[in-house]
């Protein structure tokens, strides 16, 4: 029999994964979206998402419950002095790991990086999901735990590491959609997706639900549906919202 407990945090993760693709959408805020991961994976300390890697021309970080005096300390020298830096080469994106995993927990108790930023704001062990890129790290989420709780464990790496390929796909659209226009890749040809399939997304994306754009378009819920499951399949969308996303990334549709 299915672990209900199980269950509830799949649930859960598959709403913070629509949630990642509204936020790339603007239709959401990344910071409402990291409350809600740090609620379901069990992060009592601070967390921060940075849609690039650091150190950063532009700090473009997203961050929940940080003291707003240690993020120009970071931004200028701590985030050089982060134990694990020296192993990041061999790591893969998409990678999710916890610091302990590549620094002894002795060793990184006597860093610089604990001992006088972490320490001090109540971070003791951090989980983390990483991006990568062709100038190393990219993107990249940290979540941390106080002392007063255990360790971190498989079932919070696990999903983490089913959330991460999500979060950076909606990080990368949502700065796509912020730059220029980006070009249409070659497997998805603008003919595609239908034109009746890209009218029911361009509601979608203006909010509007099955029984909404039916009754604009003057067609049944049924196949309103029908359409979106559609886009989904032919975007490889798994919702409807990272199918909005991927539309309007690849330019089949404006926002």
């Amino acid at each position: 029999m299915a672990d209900p407990a199980r269950q509830s945090g799949e649930g859960a993760l598959s709403a913070l994964i629509a949630q990642a693709y509204d936020a790339a959408l603007g239709r959401e805020s990344w910071t409402a979206l990291l409350a809600g991961l740090t609620e379901l994976l069990g992060s009592d300390s601070a967390a921060a998402l940075h849609p690039t890697g650091t150190p950063l021309p532009n700090d473009e970080a997203v961050r929940l419950r940080v003291d707003p005096g240690y993020v120009p300390l970071y931004n200028a020298h701590y985030h050089a002095t982060w134990p694990v830096l020296p192993a990041l080469p061999q790591l893969s994106a998409g990678t999710v790991f916890v610091d302990r995993m590549l620094v002894p927990d002795a060793a990184f108790l006597r860093t610089e990086f604990y001992a006088d930023y972490a320490r001090p704001q109540g971070r003791h062990s951090g989980l983390y999901w990483i991006d990568v890129d062709q100038q190393g790290l990219a993107a990249h989420l940290s979540l941390w735990r106080t002392r007063r709780r255990r360790d971190w464990g498989d079932e919070e790496i696990r999903l983490l590491r089913h959330l991460g390929p999500h979060l950076g796909r909606a990080v990368a659209i949502g700065r796509r959609l912020a730059a220029a226009q980006p070009r249409l890749p070659a497997a998805i040809g603008p003919d595609i997706v239908a034109p009746r399939e890209l009218d029911c997304l361009v509601w979608v994306a203006r909010g509007a639900s099955s029984k909404q754009i039916a009754r604009r378009l003057g067609l049944s819920m049924h196949t309103v549906n029908d359409y979106l499951a559609s886009a989904r399949r032919k975007l490889k969308a798994a919702s409807r919202s990272e199918a909005v996303a991927t539309a309007l990334q690849l330019g089949l549709i404006e926002g």
